[in-house]
């Protein structure tokens, strides 16, 4: 009798062996919480699928994809954006095994010469024509694209819309950004009309625009530049002013106003903050609504925090200067710029010789991007969950087959 046919009792009677326990390979669930643990760019689980008809189920799974993005909490950069003229194109940041063709990430149809890219935020990215005055909200993954028209107040009004964003309106405390390719949206900008900064938000929910706010330009502003990011900070978008004086200009939407505010005063002393070019930024500091201000002079990042008091005044504390020459192997002799700034505080900064990086302001990981980007005054970074061959709508994650032998 065979060793694995079973074991003989004392009374005579065979009893069946142990089942051998299943390997991690061939229990779902096990399976489930290592492949999780796979790299977020877009090919990985593409590949994964490959193995074998039970993994290319699993990972077919609705329930898998979600838990998938749960796990790794936060999308991979893709790629930036950016606009010459109208032409709106997608530069990939991946390695050349995982790289994302420029046509895939494109509008199907040209747009107005006018149009240019305000932001991306949350998988989604948000154009602008001034001339025919409507907003774009572009979801690139899906493909899915919605004209929102000028807010009806502004009818008959000279409007120049100086920033804006798409923010996803989901509250679900589990809820991923850059995986809420369904999810209600707001659209935030703020423009000037006349003599009044002004600001509104519009609803996907309610198909319809809210109240519209707004506040007296300060006399010294002269300029705004669209080289310097805005800023994501809880329920506010914050953007820069320049002239006599540099401010920040913060649109808190989910309170309703705008307000003007400070840069540190010893923040004037660097030529950099006038120079004209993109060296300096501001970004959340904590869940309390406090700010970072981040400015870069040749190959150094200062860095001043807000601070509030007990009685609710606030002010600017200075803080630790980051010293990029301790991070890379660049000569500090080389001029720098900031692309652009990604919803995870990390930094986009270029060389003059079009060597592009990033630098993560709270870790300080340093990482080398291996792209030629376009000519552009400003990038906007592109950061979403994609795979091949999954698309998200109705609400649900549909996950279509992947292509046989792909």
């Amino acid at each position: 009798m065979s060793e694995d046919s079973g074991e003989i009792t004392g009374g005579g009677e065979q009893r069946p062996s142990s089942a051998v326990p299943a390997t991690t390979l061939e229990d779902n669930n096990l399976l489930s919480l290592v492949l999780c643990r796979l790299p977020s760019v877009p090919p990985s689980l593409l590949r994964t699928s490959l193995v074998c008809k039970s993994w290319h189920s699993l990972i077919s799974d609705p329930h898998f994809i979600r838990n998938f993005r749960a796990h790794q909490k936060k999308p991979p950069l893709l790629g930036f954006f950016s606009d010459n003229l109208g032409k709106i194109e997608f530069t990939t940041v991946l390695g050349p095994s995982d790289s994302i063709p420029a046509e895939r990430f494109s509008l199907p149809l040209p747009v107005h010469p006018g149009s240019c890219v305000l932001r991306s935020h949350h998988g989604h990215v948000l154009v602008l024509n001034q001339v025919q005055r409507y907003f774009l909200v572009w979801d690139p993954v899906t493909g899915e694209q919605l004209n929102v028209a000028f807010p009806p107040a502004l009818d008959g009004n000279m409007v120049f819309i100086l920033d804006g964003g798409v923010v996803c309106a989901a509250t679900d405390r589990d809820h991923v950004h850059g995986a809420c390719h369904s999810d209600p949206f707001r659209l935030v900008f703020i423009g000037v009309l006349g003599a009044h900064i002004i600001a509104s938000v519009y609803s996907s929910e309610t198909l319809a625009w809210g109240n519209l706010f707004s506040i007296m330009q300060p006399p010294y502003v002269v300029r705004i530049s669209f080289n310097c990011p805005s800023t994501l900070l809880g329920n506010s978008i914050c953007m820069s002013l320049f002239g006599e004086k540099t401010l920040i200009l913060q649109f808190d939407w989910g309170r309703g106003n705008l307000a003007l505010i400070d840069i540190p005063s010893d923040a004037h002393q660097f030529d950099a903050l006038n120079s004209g070019m993109c060296h300096f930024m501001i970004t959340p500091a904590d869940d309390s609504g406090g700010l970072n201000f981040y400015l870069l002079s040749t190959f150094s990042i200062y860095v001043w925090k807000r601070v509030f008091n007990r009685v609710g005044i606030a002010r600017w504390v200075r803080g630790n200067t980051i010293e990029l020459g301790n991070l890379c192997s660049q000569k500090p002799t080389m001029r720098l710029s900031i692309l652009g700034l990604d919803e995870d505080n990390n930094m986009i900064l270029k060389f003059t010789d079009s060597v592009v990086f990033t630098v993560n302001l709270e870790s300080m990981e340093f990482k080398t991007l291996s792209t030629e980007l376009p000519c552009s005054f400003y990038f906007h970074p592109f950061k979403s969950f994609y795979t091949p061959g999954i698309r998200a709508n109705a609400g649900h994650d549909d996950v279509k087959n992947f292509p046989a032998g792909a």
